[in-house]
This record gives C-alpha cells, structure tokens and sequence, in this order.
C-alpha cells in the first residue's frame, strides 16, 4: 500500500475469495479523490524517507491545488449520535439491527451517512429497506 501511494496510486478494499485467497485492486488516484487523514501522514512520513517518486509528488500537489487535501471526508463528521438514530430505525428488524450492532464503526458510519443523505423521507424509506436487506444478509453497504 504505502509504495502504490509514492507512485501515485492508491488501494482499493480488500475482497476476499474464498478462504485462503484475497485481492486487493490498486488504481491511478483519481484527481478529484479525497486523501484520508492516514494517507496524509504515510506520504508525508514516505517523502521525508525519500521514497516518494515525482509522479506520487505530483498527485500531492493536484490535490492540495484542487482542495481534495483539505476537504473533508463525509464519514469523519458522522456522530455515535447519528449511528444511534439508524440503528434505533432498525431495532424492529432482525437479524438486520444484530448484524448492523456487529459492524466495525467505519461500516456503520457508511450506512449511516447513506440514510442521512436521502433528501426525502420516500428516500430514507427507501434506503431503509436496501439496508436491511443488506443487513440481513450480513453484507456491508457496497
């Protein structure tokens, strides 16, 4: 992870294949993708080592020039308040609100943050049942 970051790249999720096998997918770091507050300090730690090669230096300064150094990630400003809400919503499905309760936080607040950007209250409907269908089958949101 760290070298793809000094070449300009960046790691996507690992996907498990079965039970032994996992596949982690690299891509180019697009010009308009946010930098984690990690990912800051792993290049900053990368390019005082002198491993930051000038195409991962290039990605820095695009980022810093276009705002998506600074801007803000959407999960980091979701509250335990926010995720307390969702999942009092859903308390009355199981096995739904078990399998949400068992999430890691970053899970959680991905879920949440989905709910909270519906506009309408059609939409939060909505996106109550893509949720516990997802949930039911213990699946994270994408």
């Amino acid at each position: 992870m760290e070298e793809a970051l000094c070449f300009g790249w960046i790691d996507g999720q690992m996907e498990k294949i079965d039970d032994k096998t996992y596949k982690k997918y690299f891509s180019l770091r697009r010009e308009n993708s946010k930098w984690s507050e990690k990912n800051k300090a792993l290049v900053k730690r990368l390019d005082e080592q002198g491993l930051m090669t000038d195409f991962g230096r290039k990605k820095i300064d695009e980022a810093k020039k276009n705002g998506q150094w600074d801007a803000q990630n959407p999960l980091a400003i979701i509250t335990e308040e926010q995720i307390a809400c969702l999942s009092a919503l859903l308390e009355g499905y199981e096995p739904a609100y078990t399998n949400f309760q068992a999430m890691p936080p970053s899970v959680k607040k991905t879920y949440t943050r989905a709910y909270l950007d519906a506009k309408t209250d059609a939409g939060r409907e909505k996106r109550i049942a893509w949720m516990v269908d997802r949930l039911n089958r213990n699946l994270k949101p994408m």
